[in-house]
């Protein structure tokens, strides 16, 4: 499956942003990731892992910036951003957050946070 890539990005974003919603991110979070994006991007996965990366290495951005480009390149994006995209966008996010010590407040919030923005699109 090929998605789009800047929709795969987005994804790794708001991931990060997931991930650092508790204030640090986890050796164990960014295994989960990348075993959690492959599972469920396939051959897409790349960009995701490549992404997700360089946000932690370069960039370190924080959770709102992280969240608001994948808002963003959602919102330009939406013709590609199907249900089934919507679905392992979801999916993703909520291993992630569940991948340390179970679900935390602050990822629960950045999730349902999402699930009504991506609502409104």
């Amino acid at each position: 499956m090929s998605e789009n890539i800047i929709l795969v990005q987005a994804l790794a974003e708001l991931a990060y942003s997931i991930a650092l919603a508790d204030g640090e991110l986890e050796e164990k979070e960014k295994k989960a990731f990348n075993e959690i994006i492959e599972s469920e991007l396939g051959k897409s996965a790349w960009s995701a892992k490549n992404r997700f990366a360089i946000l932690e290495e370069r960039i370190s951005p924080n959770i709102e910036q992280s969240y608001k480009f994948a808002m963003f390149a959602i919102k330009t994006n939406k013709k590609d951003f199907t249900s089934d995209l919507k679905r392992k966008y979801i999916n993703v996010i909520e291993r992630v957050a569940s991948s340390v010590e179970g679900l935390r407040k602050e990822e629960r919030d950045l999730i349902k946070r999402f699930r009504k923005d991506i609502d409104l699109i």
